[in-house]
């Protein structure tokens, strides 16, 4: 069978769907399958134009140029081929598979909820909402589906207006890169590399600048710990350069020497990281699976993270939770709870944080890749 998987313009494909896109078509192409993945070119969103400019003619490179590339190169193709959606959100792209076999991967759905005003903390502008409109009734018109976790499941079954004809869960795969070391050597290494002392540990996050990331609250709840323990450690945050809105928070912070941005962090260096880190916090608002959190307890370091879906779905009972943040106003007294459960946390005998190790080692086998993969195959032979 021939699978082509579509994904996004080179400019709107970040670095977890581009993985995303590889897995499954290098992972159906080893068992067999002729696979393709199929994207727009920046035809004409070259770097000759001010970026207010690019910016709208990356939108004709994807959904004007490349209907018309697909529509050509299509027709050369096997009529059994099976189209794949990487992705939702190319949802616009749906008329041009309506008539073919297709199938339609969810992840999540919190621009679309939240140009619906279902998300308060993320206000979405009139062109936002026109945008995320499209997308939904494109993807509305889809008859197969994969969702990333049950919570996307569920909510996907809420926006469409019909049963569609497959509606099956598989989750993410973690890298196998991603795994216990020795913890010592590593902090060895990183405070060689990154020139902070890290011999006794610190405290880590990951994560991207999105409002549902929670950033500012990670810093929020850092510095209402750091005024209870008496045995301070660094925090390192990587992602992206902070937004504005962060490196503001971080300004005010008396423990700003203490929080250590890393940007342009390779994935070797991300696990270390993970290997080396004392305990893992991620308290977003919202999350489509949740990445880092397997991926830190694979790297056998305990994690805390928000006590909502799909959080504690991808965190099962092998991590420590904390409420979700309420809002902006109460940030300062969800933090100080917060810090609680996180000294607590730093501060457990060394057999009971072996012992929660060794429940997160045990909870990541559910993304074991190998399974996952035969999970889809089993779900792509389905699609009629």
């Amino acid at each position: 069978m021939k699978i082509i998987f579509l994904n996004h313009h080179d400019h709107f494909r970040g670095y977890s769907m581009n993985r995303y896109a590889n897995f499954l078509s290098d992972g159906m192409k080893k068992k067999g399958y002729d696979t393709e993945i199929w994207f727009p070119k920046p035809y004409l969103s070259k770097n000759l134009f001010p970026n207010a400019i690019k910016k709208w003619l990356q939108y004709v490179d994807q959904f004007i140029l490349f209907p018309i590339y697909f529509l050509i190169k299509s027709t050369r193709l096997p009529k059994d081929t099976l189209y794949v959606l990487v992705d939702q959100a190319l949802g616009m792209w749906m008329p041009l598979l309506k008539k073919k076999k297709h199938i339609v991967h969810c992840h999540d759905f919190i621009a679309l909820k939240s140009s619906l005003g279902k998300i308060k903390e993320n206000p979405t502008a009139w062109t936002g909402k026109i945008y995320q409109k499209l997308i939904l009734q494109g993807f509305s018109k889809a008859d197969n589906f994969i969702s990333i976790s049950i919570n996307t499941k569920n909510e996907l079954v809420q926006y469409l207006n019909k049963t569609p004809l497959l509606n099956e869960q598989v989750y993410n795969a973690l890298d196998p890169s991603f795994k216990p070391g020795p913890v010592a050597k590593v902090r060895a290494i990183l405070t060689n590399r990154l020139g902070i002392s890290l011999k006794d540990g610190y405290i880590l996050h990951v994560g991207g600048n999105g409002f549902y990331k929670n950033r500012d609250g990670v810093i929020a709840i850092y510095d209402a710990w750091r005024k209870l323990t008496n045995y301070p450690i660094p925090l390192l945050m990587i992602g992206y350069p902070p937004s504005c809105k962060i490196r503001n928070r971080h300004e005010v912070s008396p423990y700003k020497n203490d929080i250590h941005f890393l940007v342009d962090i390779d994935n070797p260096l991300l696990a270390k990281a993970y290997q080396g880190a004392q305990v893992f916090i991620f308290p977003s608002l919202f999350e489509g699976f949740g990445w880092p959190i397997a991926e830190a307890m694979a790297s056998g370091c305990p994690v805390i993270t928000t006590n909502e879906a799909p959080m504690n779905e991808v965190g099962g009972d092998a991590a420590i939770y904390i409420d979700r943040c309420p809002s902006n106003k109460e940030m300062n007294s969800w933090a100080t709870e917060s810090a609680k459960v996180l000294e607590h946390t730093l501060q457990i005998p060394q057999e009971d944080r072996n012992f929660l190790i060794s429940k997160g080692l045990e909870n990541i086998s559910r993304f074991n890749g190998n399974t996952i993969l035969n999970q889809i195959e089993k779900i792509y032979k389905r699609v009629k």
